[in-house]
């Protein structure tokens, strides 16, 4: 994990779904606001409904197009984030070809915008205050959970 990057990661399954959830947290969210969706001006915490143009990715063939389509975009600014951070959250189809021209996107939209590792948000939000040591550990254990049991193990740890 390096601190001061932005990081960029899919918040939902990798299947096709009705939704997907996009993430991106860290310095560059307002640079990445402007370019990609056009937002401008002071940053207000809401949901602010807007278009996104995704790029065809590198090594595309000739002629396929770029995709300009809305999403909900859900702003959160710091230290009232999950993370402390300035973030964002796009709401868009679930379409897997879609969340990964997005994703593309959103990693080239400004320098220091990369994939997060697994867990960084939670470890962010920890190392920020927003979370204990405790609830951190709640997290992973439900994102693992397997079983029922499970599941309300990691909610009394949550709790």
């Amino acid at each position: 994990m390096r601190a001061g990057d932005t990081i960029v990661a899919v918040a939902t399954g990798a299947a096709r779904a009705p939704r997907a959830l996009v993430r991106a947290s860290g310095p560059a969210v307002p640079e990445i606001e402007r370019r990609l969706l056009g937002l401008a001006g002071p940053r207000r915490r809401g949901v602010v409904p807007a278009r996104v143009r995704a790029l065809a990715p590198d090594g595309a063939p000739l002629g396929v197009p770029a995709v300009d389509f809305p999403v909900l975009a859900l702003r959160s600014v710091a230290p009232a984030s999950y993370t402390g951070e300035d973030a964002l959250e796009l709401l868009l189809p679930g379409n897997p070809l879609l969340v990964e021209r997005v994703v593309g996107a959103l990693l080239g939209a400004a320098p220091g915008v990369r994939a997060a590792e697994p867990g960084e948000f939670t470890a962010r939000a920890f190392l920020a205050g927003r979370l204990t040591l405790a609830q951190a550990e709640g997290v992973a254990a439900l994102i693992a959970a397997r079983s029922d049991d499970e599941l309300a193990a990691a909610g009394e740890v949550l709790r």
